[in-house]
């Protein structure tokens, strides 16, 4: 999909990172035109953000078909890379990240902006411990036409809520559903679902109830559970979730 570059601003003096759209070769003009505008959108939705666990939008340069996105450059590992090297994390440092991610979230969501890939590719961890929340990508904005080709989906199976599998209409509960699969993988090391191929996953998501966590432990393990139930309605809410996360920590 494209690739990010670590550049200086020559005018401000400063590094940064420039996320660039590389469409693969041999789309179609009308294809080209879908992503380009997917990219312009990210950029929208992201330069709306200004919070402390998003990474902040500085410019957007469009030249003929590629669009780059001009970022804060952020020194970080993925939450990804972190559980691969450090295996699964701690019940209160999960709930932290958690509440750092939802508290970005819920911002967005002010905004009417869904994020629809929260996954932990995609969740930065400084050397501090503090997140930024990457990758709008397939951000979208509640009262904007989808922008996906008809029969694509977009976005990574395991993180994909049933809803969002399915076509339906995007939602806030989208965003928790992500957000619940990427605290499991912290906390038992493991996706919540899992399959030999995509479209297995996928099925999983549809039809199987997740992992039973194993070093979650309760009450993060049904936690973590809640938030992955098919139904949205069946999902906690942003104030429960909140309470939940924070009986686990330090936070008041």
């Amino acid at each position: 999909m494209g690739v990010v570059w670590r550049a200086r601003d020559t005018v401000l003096g400063r590094q940064v990172a420039i996320k660039q759209l590389l469409p693969p070769v041999g789309l179609s003009a009308d294809a080209r035109g879908a992503m380009r505008a997917r990219m312009l959108r990210e950029a929208r939705a992201a330069a709306q953000l200004d919070h402390r666990n998003a990474v902040t939008v500085h410019d957007v340069l469009l030249d003929q078909d590629s669009v780059l996105i001009v970022m804060e450059l952020v020194k970080a590992v993925t939450l990804a890379k972190t559980v691969e090297r450090e295996g699964p994390l701690p019940h209160a440092r999960v709930a932290e990240i958690g509440l750092d991610m939802l508290d970005v979230l819920t911002e967005a969501h002010e905004l009417g902006i869904i994020h629809r890939d929260v996954k932990p590719a995609n969740v930065l961890v400084r050397g501090d411990g503090s997140i930024k929340l990457a990758d709008f990508g397939i951000a979208r904005f509640e009262s904007d036409p989808t922008l996906t080709e008809a029969g694509a989906i977009i976005g990574t199976p395991a993180y994909m809520a049933p809803e969002q599998i399915r076509g339906l209409e995007s939602s806030p509960a989208i965003d928790l559903w992500g957000l619940g699969a990427t605290l499991f993988y912290a906390a038992e090391g493991r996706p919540a679902f899992g399959g030999p191929s995509p479209t297995a996953v996928m099925a999983a998501v549809l039809t199987d109830p997740p992992r039973t966590p194993q070093r979650a432990g309760s009450p993060l393990g049904q936690l973590l559970i809640s938030l992955l139930a098919k139904d949205p309605k069946d999902r906690p809410t942003t104030a429960q979730l909140r309470s939940g996360l924070s009986q686990l920590t330090s936070r008041s």
